[in-house]
């Protein structure tokens, strides 16, 4: 892999990973144009997906900063109702803290519970996702279903719930749409985001929790790989740097114009775009 090859791809990351077009297709589709080998890009896709997350760790400092607190505060809190449970021995005496006072806490809350189904699903599709993840037939039937997903979820009016009044069914769905952006095609951000706002989330709430949401999630599947990943191919070369920064750059550009298009209800767009990439994939699996 050239230098050129690294910062292409990671471009390509950064911009595909933040908008609802799936990654993981475009990545696959430009691997195959630019002749990288599949036996190159293991540990490289990994460095890539780094990239991307110091793009959300950055874009959302502040409400990751206040949902690690807000874990800390719910460890802490349930360490001391366990404590009176087992020393109140009048049942009653003593006041039980409140676990999930703040919105904060209830979002921490819910980000957990999605994580659940995204989790299992994930782990649960792995021989599946190997299997497709070799030719352009499977991202491209994946995009048109991203493009549907996208078409609906801009055609429903905007939501109006948060984390003061959604609920954990809502959570769950999330999750649920995630663990299937594992196959190739379907965008994460796109299902997540397109499950948030059929849940009735407002559209920058559902942006927003997508993303807090893909950090977990992406962290997951990086350690899982790593666990997988045999030790011939994790071989790190010096021209993976450009490309991981490259992500990382053009990734925080790419939340802020999700977040515009989102607002301006512009899903369809992505939606027209997945249409036309797919069609392209599926033509390459069978014209190449």
């Amino acid at each position: 892999m050239s230098v050129i090859q690294s910062i292409i791809l990671g471009l390509i990351q950064g911009l595909t990973e933040f908008l609802p077009v799936s990654s993981s297709a475009h990545l696959l589709i430009f691997r195959k144009l630019l002749h990288v080998a599949d036996d190159q890009t293991v540990l490289f896709t990994v460095l890539l997906h780094f990239g991307t997350i110091t793009a959300v760790v950055v874009s959302f400092s502040k409400d990751l900063k206040r949902l690690l607190l807000a874990l800390c505060g719910i460890a802490v809190d349930a360490l001391h109702n366990l404590k009176v449970f087992i020393t109140d021995k009048n049942r009653g005496q003593k006041q039980y803290r409140k676990l999930f006072g703040t919105n904060y806490r209830r979002l921490a809350l819910y980000l957990m519970i999605t994580m659940i189904p995204t989790a299992l699903i994930g782990c649960a599709s792995i021989p599946l996702v190997e299997m497709m993840s070799g030719n352009l037939l499977a991202p491209g039937v994946g995009l048109y279903l991203t493009a549907l997903m996208l078409t609906v979820a801009d055609m429903l009016p905007d939501g109006e719930k948060t984390p003061r009044n959604m609920k954990a069914q809502d959570a769950f769905l999330a999750g649920v749409f995630q663990g299937f952006s594992a196959i190739p095609g379907l965008s994460r951000l796109g299902t997540t985001i397109s499950a948030c706002v059929i849940g009735g989330m407002s559209r920058t709430f559902a942006v927003k929790y997508s993303m807090l949401a893909s950090v977990p999630a992406v962290i997951g599947a990086l350690i899982a790989e790593l666990i997988r990943m045999p030790g011939n191919k994790m071989v790190f070369q010096a021209v993976y740097i450009p490309g991981m920064i490259a992500a990382a750059i053009v990734g925080f550009l790419a939340i802020r114009l999700l977040l515009r298009a989102v607002r301006s209800r512009k899903l369809r767009l992505f939606a027209v775009y997945c249409l036309v990439i797919g069609t392209l994939s599926i033509a390459g699996y069978y014209l190449l």
